[in-house]
């Protein structure tokens, strides 16, 4: 039924979703390590393209899938992909945020206990054969305020987890955010500058957009608590990284753990290397359960596209 439909997948993904395309009858073509220029010419008679944050989908690639129905990214961020130009030719772009949204909201949680007790600096002393016992006295994460900014599929396990470690859970987001799970849960949604404020750990959730790229500067970190901590594990373009290194050279914030960055791999080192910063690289979805469920989840929507008679054929 799907043998004349052609699915470029141009990044390696889980070899479960690759499984399910080939039982349904898909052609399938695995060029994980294609290059820009090679992926212009092999478009042209694709009509699906899955990619993960490796491959970019710009406006010229699409322009050139004369045959593309599809594109797909077995992951959340589409950063990679010219979303407008899709639209513009109409064309669907489909990704799996519902695969990595717990792996993403414990790797949160883990920094936030990280932070905390210093864990990164405790293994690190005892690496280089020093003793600080006495020197690294952390707090618990009971009671603290957990500000969660974005409160979308992430943002809310986040808050979950938060809640159940017995946290002050508040958030941020635009929208009026379902009563019933705010209740549920004891959360409290407030204004932006409310939640910078009160925090004691403030947690970013929102996806890198004109309105939110920079959203976190000197003017947000002055009216952060000097004991509060910042934890991204969004997109690192919501964060001014010059300003976050002020921040914590100056103790303006007690500290930072970031598991994405402007450019990645990160090239501001002297922000890396500080000692009350924790850096992780991009690891938020890198759990087993997650890679293997975003490549089934892509691949059943690519089913699901073609079953509900959604292309332009």
């Amino acid at each position: 039924m799907n043998s004349d439909k052609k699915i470029l997948i141009c990044d390696k993904i889980e070899p479960e979703g690759i499984d399910l395309l080939l039982k349904s009858g898909f052609n399938i073509v695995e060029r994980p390590s294609i290059t820009p220029d090679e992926l212009l010419d092999e478009i042209k008679d694709v009509n699906v393209v899955v990619v993960r944050s490796r491959t970019k989908i710009t406006e010229s690639v699409i322009t050139n899938g004369k045959n593309l129905q599809l594109i797909c990214r077995p992951g959340t961020g589409l950063d990679n992909i010219d979303t407008s130009s899709a639209k513009e030719h109409d064309i669907p772009v489909l990704n799996s945020v519902e695969a990595s949204t717990n792996a993403v909201a414990e790797l949160t949680i883990s920094l936030a206990v990280s932070l905390s007790r210093s864990i990164s600096l405790a293994d690190q002393a005892m690496k280089n054969g020093e003793w600080l016992k006495n020197s690294l006295l952390g707090s618990e994460l009971r009671g603290k305020v957990f500000g969660v900014i974005g409160l979308g599929r992430i943002g809310r396990r986040t808050g979950i987890l938060a809640s159940a470690l017995e946290m002050n859970v508040i958030g941020f987001e635009k929208e009026i955010v379902d009563p019933e799970y705010l209740n549920k849960y004891n959360i409290q949604q407030v204004e932006f500058d409310e939640l910078l404020s009160k925090s004691d750990f403030i947690s970013l959730h929102l996806p890198a957009t004109p309105e939110t790229i920079h959203m976190i500067g000197k003017k947000q970190f002055e009216l952060m608590k000097n004991t509060a901590f910042i934890i991204n594990t969004a997109r690192g373009q919501l964060i001014i990284e010059s300003d976050l290194y002020d921040a914590l050279t100056n103790n303006k914030i007690a500290g930072a753990a970031l598991d994405v960055f402007e450019t990645e791999p990160p090239t501001n080192s002297k922000l890396i290397k500080l000692k009350n910063l924790i850096a992780t690289p991009h690891i938020g979805a890198q759990i087993i359960e997650a890679q293997k469920d975003a490549s089934l989840v892509i691949a059943q929507k690519i089913i699901d596209f073609y079953s509900n008679n959604q292309s332009k054929d």
